[in-house]
This record gives structure tokens, sequence and C-alpha cells, in this order.
């Protein structure tokens, strides 16, 4: 789609390397007894750490040539202050060349590991047809940590290993395969808030409810496979589920289960309580769980469960393993670690199968992690925490279990505010979020929480050319102050939880605000909305977006939503202009304390309700268009784009838009997303991002959303 013009092959770094007396090599069939050459190379970068920690630098850029081939590295590795550069003489460990260089955070399992199960009383778990097919592995006699029983509560990935087949995530256990089981109704919501009635204030959601202490919920289920699993509580059974919300998500451990009235007890109360919170008490019979991690139900070719009792992993393979590569995943630290670094540069590195994040910097100044692949990571892929001018550039990061990119740094107390400056361009963060179901986002700068906002520091960050889609939440969270979003592309977001967006914050006047967001393309996401201010939206600037969701019927789905917040105590100012929604049941939805705001030459193409004004007048709102001080347009059909039915939104020179706001600026869509540079020498096509397509969404939970009209 919007293809940024390709930079001339002479301009770019076309793999010239110069090698310096003072560089190092790496290589799967060195040995870290040689001296580092490219004739004899190290084993490990570790010993290139080592070794570069004794040697004098004298002032000159040092390289670390890493060969192709795969490094296992089941420890951590971490490099600190003594480790780094100087801005003319920085540290880098890279590629060499065009070599493929795999840094993997699994353990191989061997093959005479993997064993057949003999035990009658093992085999009787499983379904007849299975038992000379599901495998084996002993995990507490290979030493694995991560082996411990589940918390009675947890959102994430519950802290066990991951198994993994050529470079594959294997899919955990779970009832049903595909779909998932309902509750039938509620009988105690339990969580600390039950009332028999559901009474709502005008957009400030739920009353204070008469409540109860805390307790587990209890429900009646319907699927009659539950009674099957009432023998083996003692061995934990969990269910996972969206118990009320679709933004809600987490597993819990199950105390009883009455065959005879055909209920479930929870072992510990859910934040909120079980059962729909708009039709308490009993639920709306549509709640959607399963069961997850038991043995029992290994089932499909992929699946597998672990034994807490005996340690035991236990896994149907998808093909026959004598050719395959089998590993666990088992460290929950950072693969790489820059602590207190400064002046280090990671390029063209693979970084994978890790229970922690892939790669992490934790404070430190100017480190540069630039066309790296990090996938199959179970917490995020990258992370700066901390430090000052780190830069992320071109890297494709995918098949995450929580998110993408994380970022916290600055100083949001400071007066004037220090920015953190990290800089995150041009990366490709796609089909994450696979085990933290719910806000884990494709980038996060600032938003810590769930339901209800959240924050962490995250000050003055440029996130800009990123292309984020394919993730059953959020696109980017945010919060905090001062950052840049610029010229990204999100689609295919809320593929499965709604009232959330591609960029989305719920936070509180007093510490987030004076955010920018420009030239950003939001596309293609039937259930979500697109740029989101849940709470308050102090001193936000909104301009050049194209957003065109193509929302489904009985969906709010609004392209640019800014929320009553605070203002009845806190005005806030709104800067939106220059803006195009399509396609989009609601174009614009603003509320606003007074109108003292910068709305104009906004367009609403083919929106069910082009533009949705209200003013905040003591706790109540007036409807009006009193809140826009400029001219905005509707149009019901194509005012003029080069291609609307092809999804190529740049205006025609003669487009209508120009006509009636003769102020309205054009849109430099050809610039938005990714572009080629020395590490991402192509762009993915149209095809295999699936970027255009209507592809159904499976499994998806949104709700009608009473309280947040």
């Amino acid at each position: 789609m919007f293809k940024p013009k390709c930079i001339p092959l002479a301009l770019l770094c076309l793999c010239v390397q110069i090698i310096h007396a003072q560089d190092f090599f790496v290589s799967p069939k060195g040995n870290d007894k040689n001296p580092g050459t490219k004739e004899k190379p190290f084993a490990t970068i570790q010993k290139a750490r080592d070794v570069l920690r004794k040697t004098p630098h004298e002032g000159k850029p040092v390289t670390v040539y890493v060969r192709g081939g795969v490094y296992y590295m089941p420890k951590s590795v971490e490099f600190t202050a003594e480790d780094g550069g100087t801005a003319t003489a920085p540290v880098t460990y890279t590629a060499f060349a065009d070599e493929k260089v795999t840094i993997k955070g699994a353990v191989n399992i061997p093959k005479v590991a993997v064993k057949k199960i003999t035990q009658p009383q093992v085999l009787q778990r499983f379904a007849a047809r299975l038992r000379d097919s599901i495998v084996e592995i002993d995990l507490k006699a290979l030493g694995c940590n991560s082996i411990k029983p589940y918390a009675d509560i947890f959102t994430d990935d519950g802290g066990i290993v991951e198994l993994f087949v050529n470079q594959k995530r294997m899919p955990l256990s779970r009832y049903p395969n595909t779909s998932d089981m309902t509750m039938k109704k509620v009988l105690i919501n339990g969580g600390g808030q039950e009332s028999k009635k559901a009474n709502w204030e005008d957009f400030y959601g739920e009353k204070k409810m008469e409540t109860l202490p805390p307790r587990p919920g209890v429900f009646e289920y319907r699927d009659p496979r539950t009674a099957s699993w009432a023998q083996l509580l003692n061995k934990g059974v969990w269910l996972k589920g969206f118990w009320r919300i679709p933004w809600q998500n987490e597993a819990v451990r199950v105390a009883k289960i009455d065959t005879v009235a055909k209920t479930i007890t929870l072992a510990v109360p859910v934040t909120g309580g079980i059962g729909n919170k708009y039709t308490r008490p009993e639920g709306n019979g549509k709640e959607p769980y399963w069961l997850m991690n038991l043995p029992e139900e290994i089932d499909v070719p992929g699946e597998w469960a672990l034994d807490f009792e005996t340690g035991k992993l236990y896994f149907y393979p998808p093909h026959p393993l004598t050719n395959a590569t089998i590993s666990i995943a088992d460290n929950r630290q950072p693969l790489i670690l820059l602590n207190n670094a400064k002046h280090i540069q990671l390029k063209k590195l693979t970084v994978e199968e890790n229970l922690g994040d892939g790669i992490a910097v934790r404070g430190g100044a100017n480190n540069l992690i630039a066309g790296c692949t990090v996938r199959n990571i179970t917490q995020n892929g990258i992370v700066l925490d901390g430090g000052f001018d780190h830069k992320v550039l071109s890297n494709d990061v995918y098949e995450t279990g929580a998110g993408g990119i994380w970022l916290r740094g600055g100083d949001e107390n400071a007066n004037p505010r220090i920015p953190a400056n990290f800089s995150i361009i041009n990366n490709h963060v796609y089909h994450f979020s696979r085990l933290v179901r719910v806000y884990a986002a494709g980038i996060n700068a600032g938003f810590t929480g769930g339901g209800g906002g959240g924050h962490h520091v995250a000050v003055g960050m440029k996130i800009e050319h990123n292309l984020v889609h394919h993730t059953p939440h959020v696109g980017v969270l945010f919060g905090s102050w001062d950052s840049y979003f610029a010229y990204n592309e999100v689609f295919s977001y809320c593929q499965v939880s709604d009232d959330m967006g591609a960029f989305y914050a719920y936070d509180k006047y007093e510490r987030m605000g004076n955010h920018t967001f420009c030239y950003n393309f939001v596309h293609n996401s039937p259930i979500g909305d697109a740029i989101y201010f849940d709470h308050d939206h102090r001193d936000m600037k909104v301009f050049g977006n194209i957003i065109a969701l193509q929302s489904q019927p009985k969906r709010r789905g609004t392209a640019y939503l800014y929320k009553i917040g605070s203002q009845v105590t806190n005005p806030q100012t709104i800067e939106c202009y220059n803006n195009i929604a399509i396609n989009c049941n609601y174009g614009f939805q603003f509320i606003s304390a007074n109108p003292v705001n910068k709305i104009y030459n906004n367009v609403s193409v083919n929106c069910g309700k082009p533009f949705t004004c209200k003013i905040v007048r003591n706790k109540a709102y007036d409807t009006t268009m009193a809140i826009a001080n400029g001219q905005n347009m509707t149009y019901s059909d194509d005012p003029g784009f080069v291609n609307m039915a092809g999804n190529n939104f740049k205006l025609k020179l003669d487009s209508k838009i120009f006509k009636d706001l003769p102020g309205f600026k054009d849109i430099p869509v050809e610039k938005i997303g990714l572009f080629v540079d020395e590490y991402r020498k192509k762009l993915p096509t149209d095809k295999e991002i699936q970027r255009f397509e209507d592809v159904p969404v499976k499994g998806e939970v949104g709700t009608e959303i009473l309280d947040r009209k």
C-alpha cells in the first residue's frame, strides 16, 4: 500500500565491513581458548565481551562479528558499564555479512529424554486412540526450574516452561480446542461487588453498590465434560476466561465441581466478581472461559501439558520427531541485558525462545538495537527501562507472549520535564499478545495496568514509521508526557476484545498529556476504536491521520474518541484538525468542558454518526456543535481519493475536500509505514501480512458497552 520511495542502493551500506585489528570474531565452530580472530574465533559472545573488558579501545570503535549459526544461551548474557563505548567509538555486536545468527534461550532436549509412556496408570489419562502417540519428558530430571504449580489466579503465562519444536511455539492443552465454554448462570458474583440490580450513572459507569467481602465466584456450567474433571482437582484444574468483561482475562484454579448441581466454585475471588457486569447478578450466559494445561485434554497434534506433581511434560507431537529440534525455554531473565551500559550496538541478530524478555536495556545511554529479529519470547520482545537516547530501529518482533516493545524513561516530575528521547523507528511488530491476552501492546509508552487505567513514566518518546498488526486487544498503549506518534500503520487489532484502540490511554489529568499523533494510518479493525483517549486528554494534538476501521454493526467503532475524564474539574484542550475518518460507525466523538478547542478541517466519509460533540456542564452534558471552532465536512461517498475501493486514501488534486475545506492540507500517505534502509532491505507485501483482507474474527468476545456510549 503506502510505500516510500526506495533509497538508492549507492547510499546503503552494502555489506562493506571494515575489519580493524581490535575487532573480534565469534563462531559456533570456534573455541573460547582461541584469540578471537576471523581464522580462530571465540565460541561464545560472553568470551568476546570478557576479552573486550581487558582490551584498551584507544578511542576507536570495536566490532564483534558473530558468524552464522545457532548459539544456545540458557543463561542470559549481560553487558554493563564497563562493556560500553563512546559516541565516536561504539562497541558493536553484529552478524557477519549476511550470515544468519540465532541466539536461543531454550535448551535442546536430547531425543533420549523423549520417551514413550509405559506406566498403565499414566496411559489411562489419555484417549485410547492417542496412547501410542503421546510422549513424556521428565523436566524435573532435566533440572528445569519453571515447573512449579500455577498461582491460584494469574493473568500472564503462569510462570511455567514453554515448549518449541523447530522454532515454533507448541500450544498448551486447551478445552475446547478452538471455541469456548460459557457460564449458564452465576450464583455468587464474588469479588467484593455484588448487587441484585445494576444501576448506572451517566458516563461514570457503576454506582457504588452494596458490597460484600471478596469471596470466590460460583456458577452453573453447561458443558457435560466438566464432570470428568471433578476427580482431578487435587492435581490442579485451572480455567481461564473473560469472567466479567472482554478486557479482563484471568486464569483461576477450581476449588470444587458439584456434578449433581452442575456448579463450579473458583478457589479465589476474581477482581470485580464473575458474570457480565451489565447484567448482574446472574450474568448474560455468554461469558467465555476454557480449561488449560490438563494432560487429559491433550487431543490435538502439538498440544502439551505439564503435570505439576511429577514434573513431567506430556506432548502429542505434530509430526515425527526424528529430525526435529525440541527445546524448552526455562530462563525468566532477559536473554540479552544491557545494564547501565552506554554506546553498545546490537545489529542483525535473531533472539528467540526465552521465558523472559528478549532484549532488555536498563539505564545507560545511546544504545542501539537495529535490524534484529525477536520472536518466540514469552514476555516482551524488546524493553527499554530507563536511561536516555536509546534507539530501536528496523527490527521485526513477533510471536511474543506479551507485548512487542515496552518503554519507560525520563523524569515527569522535573521542571521542565526531562525526556528519555527514545526513538522507536521502522519496526514491524505483529502476532503478539499470545499468552497475555489483554493490555499487552505492540508498543507501550507509559501504560501499566488494565481496565480502569494505569501509568508508568515515559517522557519524550519518538514512535515513528512502525507497522503493528494482528493482536487480540490493543495496538499501542501510551501515557505520561510529551511523546510523538507519527507515520505508523496499525491494523487488525481488537481481534478478540473490544473497547480498545489502535492508540489507547486511560490516565489522569495530573500525570499525562502533550502527546502528538500525526500522519498515522489505522484500518481494518472492525470491532475496535482507533485514537482513543479513555479518560483525560490534556493538550493532545491530533492531525493528518487516516482512520478506516470498516466497523461491524452494533459496535461503537469510533475513529477519534475523546472521553469525559475529569473535565468537570480539569477542562482540557483539544487540537484535532486535518484528520479523515472512513467507514466507521462513529467518525469523531468529542466531550469537552468548554468550547475553547481547536477542532476544524476534519472529514468524515461514510460514517454512521460523523460528528458527536458534547459540552460538560456540572456533571451533565449538552449535545452541541459549538465545541468545534471551525468547519468540518461530512460525505456519504468518495470525496476524491485515488482509489477508495482499493484502500488508497491519497487525495486527488481535484478532491472535493480541498474545495470544501480550503485550509485542508494534503496528507503524505506515501510516507506512512515502514521504509527501506540498510537493515530492512524490502517491505512486506499486502498479501504477506493480510493488510486489507477481511479475515473473519475468531473467538471474538466483544460486548455492548452499556456505560460507555
